[in-house]
């Protein structure tokens, strides 16, 4: 069922959460992330740079945006060359059309036709085998001349010289439209990748524009209860109590409205979606500034922690009161999805694509459902906020030392800007997302770079046309998610769901417009790459915590949290805190928080 992702499920954030935070992981379940931010092409990898939005004085003249090139950002070699590449999730292949396969697609033959240049596959690999394969191969040192790999992977190969510098060739053939991504307000994802003022990759990121957690829920059971979406957990436990008792689309079975699976939890899920935590002013993936001035983790800091008790105590006793299957320790995302798709589930603590995945198969068995995404409720007086990174890089696209012809990277790149997000330029229906079925055809490609707001830029446009009739101006992409909302809007054509869930005044990008105009976002303050010590001690709390989080919501007692908090302080906190706030001094401790709030 996951195959066929969408534009919208391009990039399931992964990262190793301890080791550095993320702007959006949601749950294990949450197929997502967004349209612009590329597919992670090594779905276990480990740690993300969030790289923040001010970049330092040393990296932001690299590269000057209003500058032509000074070489020909599309030139095509005659003769053609040949480059080689892998690529991590050779799945996708089931989206093709026409007999097309990852070794021969409609890029492929592009990046050949327009460029010449010949993309050659050493290997291509399942997602669930691309880790392995990717670390295994870049502990050999026999590379390819291009890949896309995730922050840790960069880290490595940086600290080893295995990459090649960038900085002149970007600056040479960077199309205009690829250094608008790269500089002024994105300026921090180059920032990312940059090193003693040299440039190691090109990478493909997000913004907190195209981030946040939320609730979804189904509205239309909420009419049937006479109850509106909760403004505090209070209401919601009043919800929650209503969708327990009442089987409302009839099917027969027993309800438990939270769907949860505990069997396959990876290493940026904390148990359920980052917006539960958020209730209670507990901030997974982030890191927060305490009141001594200092940075702590945004669940387990010395001031966080006991946020997080009461999360835990609360799903505990939502636990014992049914509110979420019995057996959720052993179930799978399969076994999560049948509980969203048999309306068991209805309250989902998610992202900004549910709609997309999985709800998009519960309108397939119930076409009349009435799904609505709702901002985070409020344990208390406090607003409830989402924990968000202001800046993400997701991947880079990286050569290998000494490769024959670097600048061939950045001309790929050109071109799948161009033909996927330049809104003067794109031929979005052919080389990104199939207007019939949705299918992500843009996955044949191994190295995305996407506008890093493209989704947020795409809800103010469609969600205005939607009030004022006018689709003049909307770009190949957005006017065909405007045209699939009004027809899911207008005909319920099941197909539409989705965009008018995601780009409407109904869908999850208002609620992110929501979040931005109330102030609603919880930056992450720490916005460097991942310490050593991050890396090696990560593993270990998060194991501790997954044993933990188990143990409690089934009912052991909430002393089993303070033992993992000691593990956190002794083997995690003792070892990274110091690192973390040296770094934060030296940058004068300018916050992140107060820049967005001073927005």
């Amino acid at each position: 069922m996951k195959k066929n992702y969408t534009v919208k499920l391009a990039s399931l954030t992964l990262c190793l959460a301890l080791a550095l935070p993320l702007a959006a992981c949601g749950n294990n379940n949450d197929a997502s992330n967004n349209a612009n931010a590329g597919t992670n092409a090594n779905s276990g990898t480990n740690a993300n740079a969030n790289a923040g939005t001010n970049a330092p004085a040393d990296t932001a003249p690299l590269l000057d945006a209003s500058a032509d090139p000074a070489q020909d950002p599309f030139g095509k070699y005659d003769p053609p060359i040949e480059i080689t590449t892998v690529h991590t999730n050779n799945g996708v292949a089931s989206n093709l059309k026409n007999g097309d396969t990852i070794e021969s697609n409609i890029y492929t033959r592009t990046w050949e036709e327009k460029l010449g240049i010949k993309m050659k596959y050493n290997w291509t690999s399942p997602d669930a085998q691309a880790e392995e394969k990717m670390n295994l191969m870049i502990a050999s040192g026999d590379l390819p001349d291009f890949m896309y790999v995730s922050p840790s992977q960069f880290e490595k190969l940086a600290a080893t010289g295995q990459l090649e510098d960038l900085t002149q060739v970007l600056k040479d053939y960077a199309s205009k439209y690829t250094k608008q991504y790269l500089t002024g307000d994105y300026a921090g994802l180059l920032e990312g990748v940059t090193k003693d003022g040299k440039i190691y990759g090109i990478p493909n990121g997000q913004t907190y524009h195209d981030s946040g957690s939320m609730l979804w829920m189904r509205e239309d059971n909420l009419a049937k209860a006479n109850l509106s979406a909760p403004k505090t957990v209070d209401e919601l436990d009043k919800i929650l109590e209503n969708f327990k008792a009442n089987d409302y689309d009839k099917s027969g079975k027993d309800m438990y409205p939270i769907p949860l699976a505990d069997a396959n939890l990876n290493s940026v899920n904390w148990g359920i979606g980052d917006a539960f935590f958020n209730m209670f002013h507990s901030y997974p993936n982030i890191w927060v500034e305490n009141s001594k001035g200092e940075l702590e983790h945004g669940m387990f800091g010395k001031e966080q922690r006991e946020n997080t008790r009461k999360a835990l105590l609360k799903l505990q006793e939502y636990y014992k009161k049914g509110y979420i299957h019995p057996d959720f320790a052993t179930f799978d995302d399969t076994k999560y999805n049948e509980q969203v798709v048999n309306n068991q589930s209805t309250v989902i603590f998610g992202g900004l694509w549910d709609a997309w995945w999985p709800l998009n198969l519960n309108i397939e068995k119930t076409p009349n459902a009435q799904w609505e995404p709702v901002s985070i409720p409020s344990a208390d007086d406090k607003p409830g906020k989402s924990s968000v990174t202001a800046a993400t890089v997701l991947g880079i696209a990286v050569a290998k030392k000494g490769t024959a012809h670097p600048e061939a990277l950045v001309k790929m790149q050109n071109l799948f800007h161009d033909l996927n997000n330049n809104p003067e330029t794109m031929q979005f229906g052919k080389y990104n997302t199939d207007p019939v079925d949705n299918s992500g055809i843009f996955l044949a490609y191994p190295m995305p770079i996407y506008n890093p707001s493209f989704n947020y830029e795409a809800f103010q446009q469609i969600s205005q046309a939607f009030k004022d009739g006018k689709t003049d101006g909307l770009s190949e992409a957005y006017k065909l998610f405007y045209d699939q909302s009004k027809a899911y809007a207008d005909k319920k054509d099941k197909a539409g769901f989705p965009s008018y869930l995601s780009y409407t005044d109904k869908g999850s990008l208002a609620v992110v417009d929501q979040y931005i105009k109330e102030k609603r976002f919880q930056m992450n303050e720490y916005t460097a790459m991942p310490t050593q010590e991050m890396l090696d001690n990560a593993p270990i709390i998060k194991k501790a915590w997954d044993v933990m989080f188990l143990n409690v919501v089934k009912g052991a007692d909430i002393a089993e949290y303070d033992a993992f908090l000691s593990q956190f302080d002794s083997l995690y906190a003792s070892a990274v805190n110091p690192g973390v706030n040296d770094w934060f001094a030296k940058k004068n401790k300018d916050s992140v928080q107060k820049w967005f709030e001073s927005k």
